[in-house]
């Protein structure tokens, strides 16, 4: 009994820390929805080649410093999806300031406002993420710390280079 407990003691310690730990290269996404900042239910499943994700407000300043025209056509056509987890930001602020802007911008932005779809998606704190995926499986990760390098990642993307695995550290 006491061994009983004590496995069990060290599965809740640990479980926490190994869902922390999130998705890797060869994982594969579950698809799911979300709504946009006009409203609107979007959803990334097979056919979303790239994801571009932000957990905080400097991953997402270096997204929207970084994308250009032609990338954003390749989120309105859905071949990538840009998402965000803004469950850290309060919902006033959010309501009132941030989702006004981000109507301004000319793609879609799925909005992850209770943090609990994103969950298992990688991230670095006040980095941008690009997860390249093959039918919703990940071959590649990229954590980005500038616009310059958020541009040059989603330029190779656009010439469809890239597509190895991550290397450690990126």
């Amino acid at each position: 009994m006491r061994a009983s407990i004590l496995i069990l003691l060290a599965f809740w310690l640990v479980a926490p820390e190994a869902r922390a730990a999130g998705l890797s290269v060869g994982d594969r996404i579950e698809p799911f929805s979300l709504e946009d900042q006009f409203g609107e239910s979007r959803g990334v499943d097979d056919s979303v080649r790239l994801l571009l994700f932000s957990r905080d407000m400097k991953g997402g300043s270096l997204l929207k410093d970084a994308i250009e025209p032609e990338h954003a056509e390749r989120i309105r056509r859905g071949e990538w999806a840009y998402v965000a987890d803004i469950s850290g930001m309060p919902g006033l602020i959010a309501r009132i300031f941030a989702i006004p802007r981000m109507r301004r911008r000319p793609y879609p932005m799925l909005l992850d406002r209770t943090g609990s779809v994103t969950a298992s998606l990688p991230d670095r704190d006040e980095e941008a993420t690009l997860i390249h995926l093959d039918h919703l499986r990940i071959t590649r990760i990229e954590h980005l710390s500038s616009p310059e390098a958020v541009r040059a990642a989603l330029d190779q993307a656009l010439r469809g280079t890239g597509a190895g695995p991550a290397e450690p550290g990126s």
